[in-house]
Order: C-alpha cells, then structure tokens, then sequence
C-alpha cells in the first residue's frame, strides 16, 4: 500500500492523504463495534506516517483505562506501562484534551519512570492526542503513535498525523452518539416491554404490580435470561414463562 510519504510531489502527497482519509471514513462509517471503529483510526495513522513502531488508542472509563485497538507488540506494551503507573502522556492527553509531543524518550524530564520504561522498549518519541474528549459518553479516548527515533514526529510528519486525527476523531464520536441513541431506543423499548409484561400478568393473576415485577424477575433469574426477553415472551404467549422444577410458581 502506498503511503502519504512516498509520492514525489505535493500534488501526489495530497491525493494519497485523500485515499487515507477516504478509506478511514468508510472504514469507520462501517464499524459495528468501537475497537473496530478504533482500529480503523489507528491503521490510518500509521499509513499517513509510516515508519512508526506502532500505534494505540486508550479508553478511560472512570479510573480504569484500557487499549480498545492497536498495532505492534511495543505500543501495546508502553501503554501498560502508563497504566500501571498512573501517568504518561497516554494518560495526560485524555485528561487534559491536549496533545502532547514527546520528541526525545531520553531527553524527557516528564514522567520519568515511564520514559525510562519507554527507552526499554526502545521508543524514540511519542505523539499522543485526545481522540474523544467527550465527557457526554462518560468515556474518554485517546490516539498514541510511538516512533523508535527521536524527532519521528516533525513538523511534515505531525501534520499528517494531524489530519488523520481529526478526521478519526469526528468519525470515532459520531459513531459512539450513534451507538448511545441505539442503546438508549433499545433500553426505552425494553422498559415499555417490561412495563405492559408487568400489566398482562396483573390482569391474568389478579395480583400487584410490584408482585408481578417480581414473578419476572425470578423467572429471569432462574431462567438466567434477560429481563427483558422474558417480558417479551410474557407479550407473545399471554402468560409466565416455564422453569426449572423447584422453584414453585405463584398462581
């Protein structure tokens, strides 16, 4: 596959960075999954710069923070690194919505146990940036490309990095809205289930609501089915789902 960097002329540069965007977008557009839509993110970095060890992107939800999608044994390694310390430029990236260069691993004052770590691993430099700063989703995300030289990320080569970062960025959040509305229809349409399940049993066995909630419930349980799959049952068939013997149904 060719790359942004290989084409001789500007005009060349330009319409290989489009097929990149081009195919990020469609890639993403296309994802059913957010470490899909993350890796997509990711491949389209490393093709824009080639030349780099490898790339990641880091979710944090809450405290815990955890690589969705990746490429190469050594990013994978040197975001694990951040994590078990608490710190890193991985880490302050998502934090703070800003994105942080780090041109030479050995010259690196901040984090200095991590960047000793880096230097292990044979990192040179790192570009790490915010990729979903969106505090709405309650999760964070963020694009960390690793290089095992310093100064990889010059001023050509951190633009392009930049391109693909934004268009990544847009893509990666309005896929993570998109799957929130479904999530949220889903869960209007399980409560409106369970709601008229809960109705049909209290018209049938002449009991309470919150005695009927609870029939449901223990059907679920002992059924290990979903709460909302036995309400669903309960509106197809007109009446309690079966279980196993030993738990003696209410009538």
């Amino acid at each position: 596959m060719t790359s942004v960097s290989d084409p001789a002329t500007p005009r060349e540069a330009v319409v290989a960075l489009a097929g990149v965007v081009h195919r990020l977008r469609t890639a993403v557009d296309g994802a059913h999954q957010l470490p899909d839509a993350c890796d997509a993110v990711v491949r389209a970095a490393l093709e824009a710069v080639p030349g780099l060890l490898g790339g990641t992107v880091t979710v944090r939800r809450g405290p815990r923070s955890t690589t969705v999608a990746g490429a190469g044994a050594v990013p994978r390694r040197a975001d694990e690194v951040q994590y078990a310390a608490g710190t890193g430029p991985c880490l302050e990236a998502i934090a703070t919505g800003r994105q942080l260069h780090v041109a030479d691993v050995s010259a690196e004052q901040r984090w200095p146990g991590v960047v000793q770590r880096f230097a292990t691993l044979g990192i040179g430099s790192v570009l790490s940036s915010p990729l979903v700063p969106d505090e709405d989703l309650e999760w964070s995300a963020g694009l960390n490309l690793y290089a095992g030289s310093p100064g990889a990320f010059d001023g050509e080569r951190r633009a392009l990095a930049d391109v693909v970062l934004a268009v990544g960025a847009a893509g990666v959040s309005a896929f993570a809205h998109r799957q929130r509305a479904v999530n949220l229809e889903e869960a209007v349409a399980s409560n409106r289930d369970i709601g008229a399940a809960v109705g049909v049993l209290m018209a049938l066995r002449k009991t309470t609501r919150e005695q009927a909630l609870a029939d449901l419930r223990q059907v679920s349980q002992h059924t290990n089915r979903k709460l909302r799959d036995v309400a669903a049952e309960v509106l197809r068939t007109g009446q309690l789902p079966e279980v196993a013997p030993g738990w003696a149904e209410r009538s």
